[in-house]
């Protein structure tokens, strides 16, 4: 999401053809333009989208609060109704961990749910009062609303729909008002939106999410999901409704106390079936209970003085009625509270600690010290803490692929150019999916446990590795590749010492950094068994019919103790030694051995690779032979 509120700030859009640089999530694009448009005064973090998400929770609690107990429903007395509003809101709470804590995240969910819940909170009042154009402008504004809600998720158009059946059963003269107003924003922004993106709006918001598996065991599973997280809330809501419906047929038209649970009961059966075709989407988390949790615990806080209001109407002037009225709104709050009870939640669960942002810290930091561009496919939003431009979401690349395979611009040529110096991949990522991250890059690090951010929500995934470009670097001409240390053991070379290992390596070893600029797949690297360990590695004989040696080498720069040595065959002779440059390091440099006094001489040498250090290590790959242009 932050991603997206940034390219719009940048003045790039979100909907255009897929890309390596960008494709947005399959949703609308209210929540990440309000970021954008905020950034410029607060800057685009982690803290503003989740500071949208915390005040769309504190306006929903103010919309239960006036929604419950607004003073048109002429309550008698206060207390069900707080009583109400407070059990609404502790059982919508109560949801936070089965829903995987998505309340207040940087997620458009919960401010769409604020929108929804707003707008069909004021629809009934604002169908009544107020006459002529004031009247009707009441009734556009809650179409505006929701209209308005379609732009943060793509289900608020059934809660459009649904709306405008409320102003038809309240008041059917404003109709008209609510449609206009509500097809305008609607109709007319994905008209908008349409045009400007040369159609791609449609294509990813509605024809590629359309294209996403549907499964009906989930679905069907969903209602027992919702209406049974809580049993007392179905009960509850359930029963009331008998007894409103009973009230109605018995006693004529029911008092005002009992409009608020007749407004989101049928809102709570909305809301379950979305929910249930939400998790029945491919790639749908609880998260789509949402709504349902939120608008039953609604029905179930109006149950209260509904169910007081409705034994009052029935109870009459007979002495005690106050006091049946309340034992009715008592056995209705009572096992919703004891709902509430039995559901509370440790928040400690789902605070970062001290040691997940220190590993957060030190990603970014390891992201940042990699020269070049960097490409994190689940977690772009890093890249750009690390100061560098974000690519295109692993999820996009599914989105757009899945189903129908469409091209995403640039993604092949950069990995077959190897645009990007790293690519930072979680356990289950891209390289499972994308042939060319496994043609053209190789895991190079392990990322080590204390530069893993735990996460807490939705997938559950982390950043395990670090890949780097797969290059057989083609030496110039005049030069041959001598030594390139792609082979899977040291077959010719003769080992002394742990420290150089059974074979080359394609990965960092642990306690190595991350090893950059090694050509094709492997390199040789005595961090076998750590820094501690030591050892040499000797080549078999090869001729020295060029003027020129030239390796990379990386690690250590204690040139004593870390070498390349080039040794004469037959008698013993040490014809020339290289070592690390400063700074040293895990990216491999090109450092040459003059051959000059020996051309034509018909000599053959061989190579020793010495790690005489118990404190740093060596690292070498691409030996080449021949004559410099």
């Amino acid at each position: 999401m932050l991603h997206h509120a940034l390219r719009i700030h940048e003045g790039l859009g979100i909907y255009g053809p897929p890309s390596v640089d960008f494709i947005p999530y399959l949703y609308t694009p209210l929540y990440p333009s309000m970021l954008a448009l905020f950034s410029g005064a607060f800057g685009l973090t982690y803290a503003l989208g989740r500071t949208f998400s915390l005040i769309a929770l504190l306006g929903i609690g103010a919309v239960a609060g006036a929604s419950l107990g607004s003073k048109r429903h002429a309550h008698v007395h206060h207390e069900p109704v707080w009583a109400g509003v407070l059990l609404a809101l502790g059982l919508f709470a109560a949801t936070y961990p089965f829903v995987e804590g998505w309340f207040d995240l940087v997620r458009a969910d919960t401010f769409f749910l604020w929108m929804v819940t707003a707008g069909l909170a004021g629809l009934p009042r604002w169908a009544k009062v107020g006459t002529g154009l004031g009247g009707h402008a009441r009734v556009a504004v809650g179409g505006a609303v929701l209209a308005l809600a379609f732009f943060a998720k793509q289900t608020g158009i059934i809660y459009v729909a649904f709306g405008g059946l409320v102003v038809l059963v309240v008041n059917w003269r404003r109709v008209p008002a609510y449609v206009v107003m509500a097809g305008a924003l609607g109709l007319g922004g994905t008209w908008l939106l349409n045009t400007t993106t040369q159609g791609w709006f449609w294509i990813y918001i509605r024809k590629i999410h359309g294209t996403h598996d549907f499964n009906m065991d989930r679905f069907w599973k969903s209602f027992g999901n919702i209406l049974w997280h809580f049993p007392a809330l179905t009960l509850v809501v359930a029963i009331t409704l008998v007894v409103v419906f009973v009230t109605r047929i018995a006693k004529g038209p029911l008092p005002r106390a009992t409009h608020a649970f007749l407004l989101w009961t049928p809102v709570f059966a909305v809301s379950v079936l979305i929910g249930a075709v939400g998790w029945g989407t491919e790639f749908a988390h609880f998260n789509a209970y949402m709504p349902a949790f939120l608008h039953g615990a609604l029905a179930a806080g109006a149950a209260i003085p509904a169910l007081y209001a409705c034994t009052r109407m029935w109870w009459g002037d007979r002495p005690r009625a106050e006091l049946g009225a309340n034992i009715a709104a008592l056995a209705a709050a009572i096992p919703l509270a004891l709902a509430c009870w039995t559901s509370r939640w440790n928040p400690q669960r789902y605070i970062p600690t001290a040691k997940d942002r220190a590993a957060g810290a030190k990603l970014v930091e390891r992201i940042r010290a990699i020269e070049g561009d960097v490409w994190m496919p689940s977690h772009p939003w890093y890249a750009y803490l690390a100061g560098k431009t974000p690519h295109v979401h692993r999820m996009g690349i599914k989105d757009v692929t899945a189903r129908q395979p469409r091209e995403v611009l640039g993604l092949d040529e950069a990995l077959r150019t190897h645009a990007f110096s790293a690519i930072v991949l979680d356990e289950r990522d891209v390289n499972t999916e994308v042939a060319g991250v496994n043609l053209y890059y190789r895991p190079a690090l392990e990322l080590p446990a204390d530069e893993r951010p735990h996460v807490y929500t939705g997938a559950t995934i982390q950043p395990t590795s670090i890949w780097v470009p797969a290059i057989t670097a083609a030496p110039p001409a005049g030069m041959r590749v001598q030594f390139d240390f792609e082979g899977l053991t040291w077959e010719g070379w003769s080992v002394s010492g742990p420290a150089w290992g059974k074979r080359p390596e394609a990965e960092s070893q642990p306690g190595q950094g991350l090893v950059l600029g090694a050509g094709g797949r492997r390199f040789a690297t005595s961090m076998h068994d750590g820094d501690a360990a030591i050892g040499r590695l000797t080549s078999v004989l090869f001729p020295l019919d060029g003027t020129t040696l030239s390796l990379l080498v990386g690690g250590g720069t204690d040139a004593t103790k870390l070498r390349v040595e080039l040794w004469a065959a037959g008698e013993p002779k040490l014809l020339g030694t290289a070592s690390v440059p400063e700074p040293g390091g895990e990216t491999l440099r090109r450092v040459s051995i003059d051959l000059t006094p020996f051309e034509g001489k018909g000599l053959h040498g061989k190579l020793v690779l010495v790690d005489d250090s118990t404190t740093g290590h060596l690292d070498v790959d691409d030996v080449w032979v021949g004559k410099t242009p």
